[in-house]
């Protein structure tokens, strides 16, 4: 136990969180307890909190450990703490209906989210204040089955053509099976636009390897090709956070990555609880991540004419 820990709390940050059996095994396969997950989150939470400042969150939760049924929640729940900030998001169709969900702005509120079985947590596109207003781009590399090198070889020759476009481009495993290339955008235009753009910019990138790369998702249509899935740039949609666990055998971290690691290869679950001290004991490859973020009406000025007039269509001023 930490300083001034109890059996039935945990103070982190100064801040007294519920905390119950802190023994309990929620990677029994790897021996991780609900403390040990804890402590991560308490270990990552500088480099992590300025990429979720703001975002409202989605957790997938397995209260009774991984492999004992897992289910995904936004809502916050009555019995929540009362310091656990959180923000009433209006449903797309029905703005008068809102959501309210956790917005993590301390490290309390993710060994909170422990406490209750949180083996990932998934951030949105945009932040409280404006859900609408997308402020980055991500595109999830997906692969047919598990992970093959041609996934990170693609991810590669994606950022040299988003490069080459002017756009700023970052990459993190997904813990999983493949990448999330990620371009930071200033808060300015609606996922309506963001989404159709990161369509025209993958449909760019598929015609240069089109025997390789679909926009499909139904893999019975795919054809062993990678999918570019775009579909996370929508309102209220979430993707896995930046050192973020994930639910897989491993306790796999959604880890940032440096691009000349990615030339040098990389396995998308190179990173887990139990290496990722050594990973941060190295310079944080996003640590300029919104500090580079894009407007993209002026980026359209200069863009090719295509993909200016996707932007320049129906924008929402910010």
């Amino acid at each position: 136990m930490q300083n001034g820990d109890t059996a039935e709390a945990r103070v982190v940050a100064g801040r007294k969180v519920p905390f119950t059996h802190p023994d309990k095994l929620l990677y029994p396969a790897q021996g991780i307890t609900k403390a040990r997950l804890a402590e991560h989150y308490e270990r990552v939470w500088p480099r992590m909190a300025p990429l979720l400042k703001d975002r409202p969150l989605t957790i997938k939760r397995y209260p009774r450990g991984l492999g004992q049924g897992g289910f995904y929640q936004r809502r916050v729940q009555d019995w929540f703490p009362d310091w656990v900030r959180a923000a009433d998001l209006p449903m797309k169709d029905d703005p008068s209906q809102v959501v309210r969900e956790v917005v993590a702005d301390h490290p309390a509120t993710l060994v909170f989210l422990v406490n209750i079985g949180a083996l990932e947590i998934h951030a949105s596109l945009a932040r409280a204040q404006a859900p609408d207003l997308a402020d980055m781009m991500i595109f999830d590399l997906d692969p047919p089955g598990d992970f093959t090198d041609e996934v990170r070889r693609v991810a590669v020759e994606f950022r040299d053509m988003l490069d080459e476009l002017g756009l700023p481009v970052y990459v993190k495993t997904t813990g999983s099976r493949g990448f999330h290339v990620t371009i930071p955008l200033k808060p300015r235009l609606s996922f309506d636009v963001t989404r159709r753009l990161a369509r025209a910019l993958a449909e760019r990138m598929i015609a240069r390897d089109p025997d390789n790369l679909t926009l499909m998702p139904r893999k019975n249509v795919r054809k062993g090709r990678i999918l570019i899935d775009i579909w996370r740039n929508a309102y209220a949609q979430t993707a896995v956070a930046p050192w973020s666990t994930r639910a897989r055998a491993g306790a796999t971290v959604a880890t940032p990555l440096s691009w000349d690691e990615m030339t040098q290869g990389i396995h998308p679950r190179a990173w887990t609880i139990a290496n990722i001290g050594e990973r941060l004991a190295r310079p944080d490859p996003w640590a300029d991540f919104f500090d580079r973020a894009l407007d993209l009406h002026d980026w359209a000025r200069t863009a090719p004419d295509d993909l200016a007039a996707v932007v320049r269509q129906n924008t929402q001023a910010g």
